[in-house]
């Protein structure tokens, strides 16, 4: 009879360096192979060990879990492994400290491991195996460091006593017979059981190679270099029971041992109980007891301060919502909540309304967790907690995003660093990213490589598998080419495997003790931040409790334009809270689509929506928050939602309906109106209309089936006809898909009113808050200076001497540029630069300037930043004097900073306005000041728009603006006004002329070996993308540069996938063939008495080059206050150019020359 059987000694994936063993493949391996134990023991981890436990159990196989630790103090030079297996709940719970502890002692730059002391104290409970060729008996014989290592071996016998296994492995490694030999002279000495193990890193034998490249991918090498490796070898793979057998005929104990040790192995993990931290209450009291003194004070003042309201409706779902909360037990999770929101609004951190299916709660409302009364927007607390779904409750919370660490720190404050913990997230190898770094570990060519890799859709989640479905190109590909079939394969075997470790964006775990009681701690290398080793996942299937403290850039925005208004306005108080929610400017700028930084407001989709929906109440908010996603933009139900809040008749197919969806013009939209008509129409309670809530959310069939036949005998109940009963499920069903959290979508419209109403009222100084917040995001602040246009407001250039690190408002109509916004300049370098200024006054020039600020933080870089960015203008230098006389100034403040630091500052005579002035003599660098500077005036605008982001002083379009105005060719603004207006739909218009400089141009993958070229072009007015093919883009390739000023005429329309307006060009060419394309007639203009032989031969001569061309000449002669035109024969028809028609009105005068167009 075949005793017990596993490998003792594996490495799942989790391993992250070495293992590629898939969890989910290593169950099913088992399954197929009637393997009932497994055991996983990761390299100093247990991130497995929650999926890994659970998912054994789900298959009736036993799960053993261990960990390889490196212990350190043993050997010389070396950190040797031990494998610890854990026999019981105290075994596991005594590994979580061990490992915990060894990276709560990891130094940087170090690897974490335990000694000695550590494992005595920790060992009750756990297996003690050697670690094979790596482990403490391994090293130890290889490297004949036998005197010194003895008596610490001896020290571990004693610890373990019959709980230590010596390894024996043979995988064909070096050395490897040699330690096995040594190994079995030990076990007899120290009367040590043996047994055997494969040291598992893959699961099948044929997948060395992927692991090998698995190793080269974290290891940032190629696959060539470790053609001589001796780490691992073809024989670490998943051994069965009949081959370990055959391989270990001579050592039957040590396979014996193996059913022992999984016998000895028999770990309970209980989850089912919530872990739940207690709340301390001020008083001692009793944690119920207070939380309803809270909840009752907090109705108390919002009924005071709402006489409206019915106090009998609150106060019943009030009691029902707190004895749901009672007797699931978590009014100590709504106490902490409270307390650490109560603590960030005392300490002026903003907070955010609400998110998600939480602001569904009056409890949460009347603790002010939330802003959003339940009641008066039929949300529902079912949606977030019921007795019918056990489920943890989990407030995600919106903090200001500059203070959201001070609120974590609050946390562990409170409860103890020991309890608390951000949570460790990891990064998988998706399809994509795999593809690159496989095609790297095997030396293939990077064009290659990327060619592959692009044509995996860019869709989160897509698998390999399923690209190769969907895309027959590829599909082709790799049937008939042996390196993208290889590239692929490989790609396909590590797919989905852990990549790298990080920290969770938002979420921490409060434990109700230590939190190594419950789970271990890992220390980030990159960071060196301390965090759990379980994922959000694992530690709510641990009954732990999870928040998400999330970090919204937009609070920080409003904060920040709430306290400049306050301080103009020497107002104390700004409270948004106590506005109500119907102010009609505030909708009339959501209905002139001005919602470029309007939270949730501002794509281009959104804005042509709300230009057809022309909102006027909150609730058109609430619901084009909810309807501009994928689902509900697929299926018509914006067009109909518009159509039906227009006139069009609305028919409900019941009368109770009407209450239900009125709101929502007869459509079904939120999840919450689900959960209404099964309870309206069918006699669902609400627990149960969320379960049936949820079962149409994930489409599950058999649910599906049971539900329609309970919904149609509660409405048979109620009187209602059956085969109405039937349709309306069928349309909860198809809608229930596309329906979104109504609580979510109400707090979200509440933050978006808000932006709406601060840009409404005080534009300049919202806007100004929303460019300090993304001052690193140059795309960004170009479209924030377009919602200024739009609002009439000026940016301003940035001036040395009153520009602050931030954009500033300093009235209605101007915003001061920031210094930090200015690339190459940044924060630390604009604060020595403002507080230098605060402490000797303003700068006199940039020699003043150079001999005043450290050159080691504003070094010539960011000196050039600044003067090609405007910021020095008030000095009144041209910026390429300023540019040129750079290094001087730096060298003439280097030696005033050393001089002054000396004590020589008598030395210098000379200030620096004197020095200036000498130097611009000496150097005749006054020169530049006049009209021949080294710099065009176009080169200036350019580097000021590489610097800033836009043009502020000027634009290159400006001097051809009349020009092209008068080619009737209407601007950009014009364009985008026309498209978005209500009058015309999406469709596109041919042979459409654009005319702007090219601020960008970058290349998109079209499929299939194709690729469209996208050209961002700006005339002042606005910026519009430009889409060429890859045939036009190489036939004008040539003209096509930055900075360059060119004629595009193509279709123009608004695109389908982002909504932005763009012109498909077919034809592009510059300003001298479009003033040669449209140009009609010239005209010239000549006074007889001026006129003589000498002017006349030199208008011949400027003409002669441009005859025989298709423009009409026409000469207007006056005399005596009368004007004879003459218009010329066909032989004086020019070609016009802009040489041309400069050197004419040089000759003749502006006024003299003007050129027709049609």
């Amino acid at each position: 009879m075949n005793k017990e059987f596993t490998q003792l000694h594996l490495h799942t994936a989790y391993s992250i360096n070495t293992g590629s063993a898939n969890i989910d493949k290593l169950i099913n391996y088992a399954i197929k192979n009637n393997i009932r134990n497994l055991a996983i023991t990761d390299h100093l981890n247990l991130f497995a060990a929650v999926k890994f436990y659970q998912k054994c159990l789900e298959n009736n196989i036993k799960p053993i879990i261990g960990c390889e630790i490196p212990i350190r103090n043993i050997l010389k030079n070396q950190n040797p492994n031990i494998v610890l297996l854990c026999q019981n709940l105290v075994g596991y719970k005594n590994l979580i400290k061990l490992i915990s502890d060894a990276y709560f002692e990891k130094a940087i730059n170090e690897n974490a491991t335990t000694n000695i002391s550590q494992i005595e104290k920790y060992n009750e409970g756990l297996i003690l195996l050697t670690g094979g060729r790596n482990g403490v008996l391994g090293k130890n014989l290889l490297l004949d460091q036998t005197k010194i290592f003895q008596q610490s071996f001896k020290k571990i016998t004693e610890i373990f006593k019959s709980r230590m296994y010596i390894q024996i492995e043979r995988t064909q490694r070096k050395f490897e017979k040699e330690y096995n030999n040594q190994s079995v002279l030990l076990a007899e000495k120290y009367e040590l059981p043996l047994v055997a193990t494969n040291d598992v890193q893959f699961l099948s034998e044929n997948e060395f190679e992927s692991h090998e490249i698995r190793v080269c991918i974290n290891k940032k090498i190629k696959l060539e270099d470790r053609i001589n490796q001796s780490q691992f070898t073809e024989e670490q793979f998943f051994k069965s029971q009949e081959v370990m057998q055959e391989l270990f005929s001579d050592m039957p104990d040590a396979l014996e041992n193996i059913s022992e040790i999984i016998k000895r192995c028999n770990l309970h993990l209980d989850n089912k109980d919530y872990q739940l931290p207690k709340f301390k209450t001020p008083n001692n009291e009793e944690v119920d007891d207070y939380f309803k003194q809270l909840v009752s004070e907090g109705l108390k003042d919002i009924l005071e301060n709402d006489k409206s309201l019915d106090k009998e409706i609150y106060s019943n779902r009030l009691n029902k919502e707190m004895e749901t909360i009672f007797k699931m037990g978590f009014a100590s999770y709504f106490l902490i909540v409270h307390e650490f929101i109560s603590w960030a609004k005392i300490n002026s951190i903003p907070v955010g309304p609400g998110r998600g299916s939480g602001a569904g709660s009056l409890v949460a409302y009347v603790l002010n967790i939330t802003s959003i009364d339940p009641i008066k927007y039929n949300l529902l607390f079912e949606r977030f907690l019921n007795l019918e779904r056990i489920s943890l409750p989990d407030f995600d919370i919106d903090f200001c995003v500059n203070n959201r660490q001070k609120v974590i720190d609050h946390i562990v404050d409170i409860y103890g660093e020991d309890k608390v913990s951000q949570i460790i997230t990891y990064g998988s190898m998706t399809a994509r990213a795999v593809i690159r770094d496989v095609g790297r570990v095997l030396g293939l060519a990077y064009g290659f490589v990327d060619k592959i890799a692009k044509q995996i859709p860019f869709i989160p989640g897509i698998t390999i598998d399923e690209s190769l479905a969907q895309n027959s190109e590829l599909k082709k590909q790799y049937k008939n080419n042996d390196d993208i079939r290889t590239l692929i394969d490989f790609s396909k075997e590590l797919e989905g495997l852990p990549r790298n470790i990080s920290k969770h964006a938002a979420g921490i775990v409060i434990a109700p003790s230590n939190i190594t009681n419950y789970m271990p701690i890992y220390r980030v290398d990159e960071s060196n931040e301390l965090v759990t080793q379980f994922d959000k996942d694992d530690i709510e299937n641990l009954g732990l409790i999870k928040f998400d403290i999330l970090g919204l850039r937009t609070l920080t925005i409003i904060d920040k334009a709430i306290k400049t208004i306050t301080q103009k306005s020497k107002v104390d108080e700004f409270d948004f809270e106590s506005k109500d929610l119907d102010d009609n400017k505030v909708f009339k700028l959501l209905q002139n689509k001005l919602t470029t930084g309007v939270f949730q407001l501002e794509s281009f989709g959104m804005k042509r929506y709300m230009g057809k929906l022309k909102p006027d109440c909150f609730n058109d908010i609430v619901a084009l928050v909810a309807l501009y996603r994928p689902g509900p933009l697929g299926t018509n139900m914006v067009d109909d939602f518009i159509n039906n809040k227009h006139g069009r008749e609305v028919h409900y197919e019941h009368p109770l309906l009407e209450d239900i969806l009125s709101d929502t013009y007869g459509l079904i939209l939120y999840q919450e109106q689900v959960m209404e008509i099964s309870r309206s129409l069918a006699n669902y309670t609400l627990g149960e209309a969320d379960l049936l809530r949820r079962a149409m959310g994930k489409k599950k069939k058999k649910d599906m089936e049971l539900h329609r036949k309970k919904f149609l005998v509660g409405s048979e109940e109620n009187g209602i006809n059956k085969h109405i009963a039937n349709s309306i499920f069928s349309k909860m069903e198809k809608f229930a898909g596309y329906g979104f959290n109504k609580s979510h979508s109400v707090a979200y419209a509440n933050i978006a009113y808000q932006t709406a109403y601060l840009k409404s009222y005080y534009p300049s100084e919202f806007l100004a808050a929303a460019m300090s917040s993304d001052m690193d995001k140059t795309e960004k602040i170009i479209t924030l200076n377009d919602a200024c246009k739009e609002m009439g407001i000026n940016i301003l250039i940035p001036n040395i001497n009153t520009s602050n690190v931030y954009f500033e408002s300093i009235d209605r109509n101007n915003i001061l540029f920031g210094l930090a916004a200015i690339k190459g300049v940044g924060n630390a370098a604009s604060e020595h630069i403002i507080k230098e200024r605060e402490k000797n006054g303003p700068y006199e020039n940039l020699y003043n300037f150079c001999e005043r600020v450290p050159h080691n933080v504003v070094n010539i870089g960011t000196l050039e930043s600044l003067v090609y960015s405007g910021s020095f203008d008030e000095f009144g230098e041209k910026r390429s004097y300023l540019i040129e006389s750079l290094n001087k100034a730096i060298a003439y403040g280097s030696q005033r900073q050393s001089a002054v630091s000396m004590g020589q500052k008598e030395l210098f005579s000379n200030d620096s306005t004197t020095v200036m002035k000498d130097d611009g003599k000496q150097n005749s660098l006054h020169a530049l000041n006049g009209k021949n500077t080294k710099y065009s005036k176009h080169e200036i605008l350019t580097q000021e728009r590489n610097m800033i982001g836009f043009y502020i002083s000027g634009h290159p379009m400006k001097e051809y603006q009349n020009e092209i105005s008068n080619m009737s060719i209407p601007n950009i603004y014009s364009y985008y006004n026309e498209f978005y207006s209500n009058s015309r739909g999406n469709q596109g218009v041919d042979n459409t002329v654009v005319c702007g400089v090219i601020i960008n141009v970058r290349q998109q993958r079209a499929g299939k070996e194709k690729f469209i070229y996208i050209i961002t072009v700006d005339d002042s007015t606005g910026r519009i993308q430009i889409i060429l093919y890859d045939e036009i883009y190489f036939k004008y390739r040539s003209l096509i540069t930055e900075n360059k000023i060119l004629f595009f005429r193509g279709k123009i329309a608004i695109d389908d996938f982002d909504a932005q307006l763009t012109l498909r060009a077919t034809t592009i060419f510059d300003y001298e063939e479009a003033i040669n394309k449209f140009s009609k007639k010239i005209e010239l203009t000549l006074d007889s008495e001026k006129s003589n032989p000498q002017l006349l031969n030199n208008i011949d001569q400027i003409l002669k080059p441009c005859k025989s061309g298709n423009c009409e000449l026409t000469i207007k002669c006056e005399t005596k206050g009368l004007t004879v035109p003459l218009v010329m024969d066909k032989q004086w028809h020019i070609f016009p150019t802009t040489t041309l028609i400069n050197n004419l009105k040089e000759l003749l005068g502006n006024e003299n020359i003007k050129v027709k167009y049609q």
